[in-house]
């Protein structure tokens, strides 16, 4: 199997918004599952019209087949990140697709963007992001108690994240 992480194109956003439409990757993304699809794509436009120059937005692929994504938001000036993942085939969970797909990203962010501070915020009912973070060696920094009310009631938000310093390295080494 060829893994690859490239960036977006265009024709990804319909099987993105496909994966967002299955009810529980809605619900542990906390996303509307039904959300019309010229809404959502009205994002990705402003995004392929260069609308946010601190974005970037990859497509994680197995043989060319799209899987996921992963999206960071940067501040070069604070040198910093956060980052979200989303394996949106189910089939595909566990396997540690979105393990090697985070390797990538730590590259990125590290080596090519030269930041000093990568973070993600995880919502406490989602245990596999959870699980994610800690097999990441990412840092708690900790947790924002009752942060949201998703799901009619109020969830704890956690904060992770991982240092320039704690970075172990190239993702071609693994």
């Amino acid at each position: 199997m060829k893994f690859i992480v490239r960036d977006i194109i265009r024709d990804d956003v319909p099987i993105i918004y496909n994966f967002l439409k299955d009810r529980e990757i809605a619900y542990l993304y906390n996303s509307d599952p039904f959300e019309e699809f010229d809404s959502f794509k009205e994002r990705y436009d402003l995004y392929f019209n260069n609308q946010y120059d601190d974005l970037k937005i990859f497509i994680i692929t197995i043989d060319n087949r799209v899987i996921g994504k992963m999206e960071i938001g940067y501040d070069m000036d604070h040198k910093t990140a956060t980052f979200d993942i989303l394996i949106g085939d189910k089939t595909l969970w566990g396997k540690g697709y979105a393990s090697k797909a985070l390797k990538v990203l730590f590259s990125y962010v590290f080596n090519n963007l030269g930041l000093n501070r990568l973070s993600c915020e995880v919502y406490d009912f989602n245990e596999r992001m959870l699980r994610l973070m800690n097999k990441m060696n990412m840092h708690v920094d900790g947790m924002l108690r009752d942060a949201a009310f998703i799901h009619d009631r109020f969830v704890d938000i956690f904060i992770f994240s991982k240092l320039r310093k704690e970075y172990e390295g190239d993702v071609y080494l693994d």
